[in-house]
């Protein structure tokens, strides 16, 4: 398997390349609930947050993460589908162990099971369920 590109923090030059990939996950997700049309704008719906890539210089962004760091919450977390298994959602995760102070939160959505799947195995625990515009989903934890 090829070594995985490097995990940094987001640069201008990647904000088509973090579009792209926000608007493909959000637009492909076969887990939204019917009828629900996704806000696929990544710069309004990360605005605040820190967000970090795992991309090559120059290459096209792999993965993101974008995170509320006051509450030190993931709200996004996109790898591109032909990226997916190789490491890189487990890689971004990792990335803020140098900066983000556990624990740390996310709200995932029931339906999406390979997320769900994905967060089990990466230690994240389920604190609770509740229900928003995209269906139930579990808030989970990471201490």
């Amino acid at each position: 398997m090829p070594a995985l590109p490097p995990v940094r923090p987001a640069q201008p030059a990647d904000a088509a390349g973090l579009q792209a990939l926000f608007a493909r996950s959000l637009l492909g997700a076969a887990w939204l609930p019917p009828g629900v049309v996704p806000d696929t704008d990544f710069a309004q719906n990360s605005q605040g947050e820190a967000v970090w890539v795992c991309a090559q210089p120059g290459g096209p962004v792999l993965g993101l993460i974008a995170v509320y760091a006051g509450g030190a919450f993931i709200h996004h977390l996109y790898v591109a589908p032909e990226a997916q298994g190789r490491g890189i959602g487990r890689a971004l995760l990792d990335s803020l162990d140098a900066w983000l102070p556990r624990p740390w939160r996310l709200k995932c959505v029931i339906a999406n099971q390979a997320a769900r799947a994905f967060y089990a195995r990466t230690g994240w625990v389920e604190a609770h369920r509740d229900h928003g515009s995209q269906g139930e989903y579990a808030v989970l934890r990471r201490f």
